[in-house]
């Protein structure tokens, strides 16, 4: 699929978890600014777009589906096409696949095209690893010349700080956890046929209750992610609240200070219910599922890994010490 590319780099990401931690590693990168890094990278990356600006290299038409074609057009048969990715609008790259071990990332402008590719590998220790692919199709003169200017910054100061930022990111980011005994018994649904567990640092915010990150996760939400959430419940079948206290559309069907129960009937026979927990080793989130008929675990399968990545996503932004106070709070 990429054999007119060549291989710019290859990194082992200090990215260590267990082997169905792959997900939390994608959504971790999708939602990684590399100028986070450090103030000096920050710097590069701004001069790099105000250049870009200067001379024209980011224009429309030198970028995905007009200078070059996307790779999506040369997938092989057996893998999807269809990409559910948290990509934020401004960013400038596009998803080509994700897998439950790999996932793909390109880009394009006057300079080349570009592939980023993140796998998940063992790590010969009996656990698993990231590791991150640069892929690049320079664009004749231009973009060798480009690149060959680059090395020395991208080698000496750019992935070495923002290896540094992803294996701290890692290391207090959220991350699927196994159920713990007590998270069945603080639902109230009649039966519990699916059930996962979600941890959070919380130390951004060590004086939030349960409520308030219930409302910071799902209130908090950009807009364009919160009408993706909603149209995704109805499309799952999920009632609205009845008239009363509620998150997003979830009736309050709990709430203390550590603990918040969010829940919503069904119209299919599949009821579910949020569970939002301070523990001492920070905010677990789980969510309970019940299916009354065997057709809604077909439901379920067929989005599982959009929702798993989608947690990941949401508890990740509320947890960012930059979060804003959600409207209407004292």
């Amino acid at each position: 699929m990429t054999t007119d590319f060549r291989v710019e780099d290859v990194w082992a990401l200090p990215t260590v978890g267990g082997p169905d931690d792959f997900p939390r590693l994608v959504a971790l990168m999708e939602s990684f600014d590399p100028a986070q890094a450090s103030p000096v990278v920050a710097a590069l990356f701004a001069l790099r777009w105000r250049l870009g600006a200067l001379f024209g290299l980011d224009r429309g038409e030198t970028g995905l589906g007009a200078r070059v074609p996307s790779l999506r057009d040369r997938l092989p048969a057996d893998l999807p096409a269809g990409v559910d990715t948290n990509l934020p609008a401004e960013s400038p790259f596009r998803p080509v696949y994700v897998t439950d071990d790999e996932a793909a990332l390109e880009i394009a402008n006057e300079t080349m095209h570009g592939v980023l590719h993140l796998s998940w590998v063992p790590d010969g220790d009996g656990g698993y690893r990231g590791q991150m692919a640069v892929l690049v199709k320079p664009n004749g003169l231009l973009g060798r010349a480009y690149m060959a200017a680059i090395a020395p910054f991208r080698y000496a100061l750019v992935y070495p700080l923002m290896l540094r930022t992803i294996g701290r990111l890692w290391r207090t980011a959220a991350r699927q956890i196994p159920v713990p005994d007590d998270v069945r018994e603080l639902g109230t649904l009649p039966r519990i046929d699916y059930a996962d567990a979600f941890l959070v640092d919380i130390s951004a915010h060590p004086d939030w209750t349960a409520e308030r990150w219930a409302k910071a996760i799902l209130e908090e939400a950009p807009a364009a992610t919160r009408a993706q959430l909603l149209s995704g419940w109805l499309a799952l079948g999920l009632k609205s609240a009845e008239p009363g206290p509620s998150i997003l559309d979830w009736a309050v069907r709990s709430s203390a200070p550590d603990a918040v129960l969010l829940g919503r009937d069904s119209r299919i026979g599949m009821p579910a219910e949020l569970l939002f927990t301070l523990r001492p080793e920070g905010l677990l989130f789980g969510t309970l599922v019940q299916h009354r008929t065997p057709a809604t675990r077909a439901v379920w399968a067929a989005v599982l890994r959009t929702h798993v990545r989608t947690v990941l996503g949401l508890l990740e932004r509320a947890a960012s010490s930059d979060t804003t106070e959600w409207a209407g709070a004292g």
